[in-house]
């Protein structure tokens, strides 16, 4: 009776004792449920925070300091606990950084901005292998994005002197993905032209590059500088027929922009073979509207008014607008009284007495 007592006094301790031992274990599994959820909302503070920082210096320009912010908001989700990866718990931000990620290095690459004296190729390879896991991972339209800048960045690497790459096989997989993406498209009429192709070809590309209707200022930027590389009067005359697309579609031009506008238009009131090809490629009404717009931006000179003033002139008179021709004119030869120039003033003189015996 007495061990019966004993065994029996003996179990109900070893039974709170197992029941101790369970709320020791429960207390230490909750308090590291506690812990890391704390932990996890501190790394997502640390998240969000190193991302807006990322994507406002990438919106300042600052690429290389986005570049870094992004590396460290990366750095939050790989260092993040065991439990939280079963969990999958910041998927989510694995994928918005490594989009963040790529998104920069494209525009990276869009940019080519590098200190000077420094080849471009120096930071291509860190931004290509990210474009490179993002296309492996992707489809459609974003895989052609993503593998038309790795085409990109194998045409800059190519200028500096890396003969081994070739774009183009990059541009026509990007097209297979997405037929009518815009950067693989204008790529390949940049790279078309580069390579002295025919522009009826190159054509064709930004022509498709465009039908997409998305990242239209990207597509002209990278069409104006393709046509810039290859000077002839069928180019120039195609350059300004960008611009006058972008002006009818809301685009605005910087002043670099009317800079070149009023330098092309000094070159084809000297050469008649120029100014018709322009004419043949640019409506005389779209190119009122044009040179009417360059001499109302700010900062224009003098010399850009006068040139710019002739061109408006001659093309109100070839855009059958007579009476506006010759007003124009007529405040040209005024305004050439006290500051003669030898070609504009026979120009201007010759012009008002054509239009005046027309009247």
């Amino acid at each position: 009776m007495k061990t019966d007592a004993l065994n029996s006094r003996v179990g109900a301790v070893m039974k709170w004792v197992g029941i101790i031992t369970a709320l020791i274990s429960f207390s230490g599994a909750l308090y590291g449920l506690i812990h890391w959820a704390g932990e996890v909302r501190d790394q997502k503070r640390v998240f969000g925070k190193q991302l807006k920082s990322g994507q406002a210096q990438e919106a300042a320009g600052d690429l290389t300091g986005a570049w870094d912010s992004f590396k460290h908001a990366e750095a939050t989700v790989v260092d993040e606990g065991v439990f939280a990866k079963l969990l999958g718990g910041l998927s989510a931000e694995q994928r918005q950084v490594r989009t963040a990620q790529q998104d920069l290095a494209m525009e990276w690459f869009r940019s080519s901005r590098v200190p000077d004296g420094t080849p471009f190729s120096t930071i291509a390879d860190k931004l290509v292998s990210v474009l490179t896991v993002g296309a492996n991972t992707s489809s459609g339209a974003r895989k052609a994005d993503l593998l038309a800048h790795i085409g990109w960045a194998y045409f800059l690497k190519r200028r500096d002197g890396d003969e081994s790459l070739h774009p183009d096989a990059e541009y026509k997989e990007a097209i297979t993905a997405d037929a009518k993406n815009p950067y693989a498209n204008v790529f390949w009429g940049h790279w078309i032209l580069w390579n002295h192709g025919p522009l009826s070809e190159a054509n064709e590309r930004f022509a498709a590059a465009l039908s997409s209707d998305r990242a239209r200022a990207v597509v002209h930027q990278f069409q104006l500088s393709a046509l810039a590389n290859v000077r002839s009067n069928d180019t120039d005359a195609a350059w300004l027929r960008v611009v006058s697309d972008m002006q009818v579609g809301g685009e605005k031009a910087g002043s670099a922009l009317r800079d070149e506008v009023c330098n092309r238009y000094a070159q084809a009131l000297q050469d008649d073979a120029l100014k018709q090809q322009i004419l043949a490629q640019v409506p005389a009404t779209r190119q009122v509207e044009l040179l009417q717009s360059a001499l109302q931006s700010e900062g224009i000179s003098e010399v850009q008014k006068t040139t710019l003033s002739v061109a408006l002139a001659e093309s109100l008179e070839a855009a059958g607008h007579q009476q506006e021709a010759l007003e124009n004119w007529n405040m040209l030869a005024i305004e050439l009284k006290s500051q003669p120039h030898p070609i504009w003033s026979d120009r201007v003189n010759a012009a008002i007495k054509r239009l005046s015996r027309k009247r």
